[in-house]
């Protein structure tokens, strides 16, 4: 026989379960996400809470690249603000110019999209090289006239800093990024604690209602 108080005990107890299982999963999801149309445009950008644009090696006082977009230096309208990956000072450096994400991330699987675009100012092809800490996501060597394009790239690390490293010699005229997004991906063993975990809540309710309704 089961009584009331000890349905809603029981009751209680699955929804422990269910929000211990919950909490396991939700470390997985968006962990960067910039648009970098909530930071003010300029020459030399220093950076924003995401991102810090690292210093020019031979300038000191200026960072290596610029934020520019809607009504200044517009190489791509519409598409709001967006970072220059060759910024406005250095002649001929190498990197030419470093995005670094504030936040080192924590080891296992990961996804990242942002869109690319070619310098769009008539120089030579550039490479645009992102890592995330020893491990490198993509090497990608763009003309100038390349258009936005997304591009999405799975993969593990041992955890580290997101950067965007234009590699150069620098010319003042970058490859062009806008709409970075990192996901972290659930392991499959998650996964399966997850599906594990919600069967049994569900298995629990069943019985304890059952015996609620036959007492």
């Amino acid at each position: 026989m089961v009584t009331t108080m000890k349905f809603k005990t029981i009751v209680a107890s699955a929804a422990l379960i269910a929000c211990a299982v919950w909490a396991q999963g939700s470390a997985a999801g968006v962990v960067l996400s910039d648009n970098f149309n909530a930071d003010a445009q300029t020459l030399n950008w220093a950076g924003d809470s995401s991102f810090a644009s690292l210093p020019d090696p031979s300038i000191a006082g200026q960072s290596s690249t610029d934020l520019i977009g809607t009504g200044f230096y517009d190489f791509y309208p519409g598409n709001g603000n967006y970072v220059d990956l060759d910024g406005s000072s250095g002649t001929g450096n190498n990197p030419a110019g470093v995005l670094k994400s504030k936040t080192s991330f924590g080891a296992g699987t990961y996804t990242l999209s942002f869109d690319l675009a070619g310098n769009a100012r008539g120089a030579a092809n550039q490479t645009t090289i992102v890592t995330l800490g020893g491990t490198t996501v993509a090497s990608l060597n763009l003309s100038s006239s390349d258009p936005f394009t997304l591009h999405t790239f799975t993969f593990t690390t041992t955890g580290g800093n997101l950067m965007f490293l234009e590699q150069g010699p620098s010319d003042q005229q970058g490859n062009i990024l806008d709409n970075v997004t990192l996901t972290s991906v659930p392991e499959p063993t998650t996964w399966a604690l997850m599906l594990i975990g919600f069967g049994g809540l569900g298995a629990v309710m069943r019985v304890a209602r059952r015996k609620f309704i036959q007492a």
